[in-house]
């Protein structure tokens, strides 16, 4: 056993990131519930106590990505007080987030691809689009690999957790293992962590529903949707179906342990 821990309050110096995921904000009576569930988000967001550092949103932030759709997005966003990180997703259109978020430094930074690293405290983030035009799955490519090196490389030893919209692993739902990220670049992403610099963490959304697996020795985290989860059937070619799992958020934890560690936080129904 070990040694008895002294009375008192015992303190950690935390760093948090918090994570939203697949808002899909659409504009019209039809898509109100959207807006709500994303501003229910920041709202849990603004109460966590310790303040995130950041706040990664990992794509789907729109239904369509339309302008009018970002620009609702952006604001629903401006209650939060800590800086904001947007990746795309699928239902989002690149050139109209990088017109939207023209005031973020990564974002217009960016050339082609929305790719970007950032400090968040003491973490380093390494945002990789996976955006693919017209296309469910998302993919990579040789040249972002190559960047995504250099990026870890580069961090040195601080932790990095790599953000991204579409998860390098399958999760047992056929419809969305058939609409991930490519094969080749799960594939080149394993043979990288494995044999040069990898992330302490991988994150992502698309799946709306929390998961988590492993690449390279890598953990992967996939965060709920912030607004509707999809029921956990694994019979091959069903249909997807809305399930009754309750939206969430998610936090990172840097210096409880050492290794960062993710918290999944259920939020209130929309009803």
């Amino acid at each position: 056993m070990g040694r008895p821990r002294a009375p008192g309050v015992v303190t950690f110096n935390l760093a948090t990131i918090a994570q939203i995921s697949d808002p899909h904000v659409g504009v019209g009576p039809e898509h109100e519930a959207t807006a709500r569930a994303l501003r229910r988000a920041v709202a849990e967001v603004g109460r966590l106590d310790p303040a995130p550092k950041a706040v990664l949103l990992t794509g789907d932030l729109t239904h369509d990505g339309q302008p009018e759709e970002f620009a609702l997005v952006r604001e629903l966003l401006e209650p939060l007080a800590m800086p904001v990180h947007p990746i795309p997703g699928n239902h989002d259109r690149r050139e109209e987030m990088r017109a939207a978020f023209a005031d973020h430094a990564g974002i217009a930074a960016a050339e082609g691809p929305l790719d970007y690293a950032i400090d968040c405290g003491p973490v380093r983030v390494i945002n990789v689009d996976t955006w693919v035009e017209r296309q469910a799955g998302g993919a990579i490519g040789a040249e972002q690999i190559g960047w995504i090196k250099r990026e870890l490389g580069a961090a040195g030893t601080k932790p990095v957790i790599l953000a991204m919209h579409h998860a390098p692993i399958g999760v047992g739902l056929d419809e969305f293992d058939r609409i991930g990220l490519a094969q080749e670049d799960r594939d080149s992403l394993r043979d990288l962590f494995e044999h040069g610099p990898a992330p302490e963490l991988v994150v992502t959304g698309h799946i709306h529903r929390a998961a988590s697996g492993q690449i390279g020795g890598v953990p992967i985290f996939v965060c709920p949707s912030c607004h509707l989860q999809v029921e956990l059937d694994m019979r091959r070619e069903e249909k997807l179906r809305m399930g009754s799992d309750p939206p969430a958020i998610a936090i990172h934890v840097h210096g409880a342990d050492p290794c960062l560690v993710s918290h999944v936080i259920p939020l209130a129904s929309l009803d």
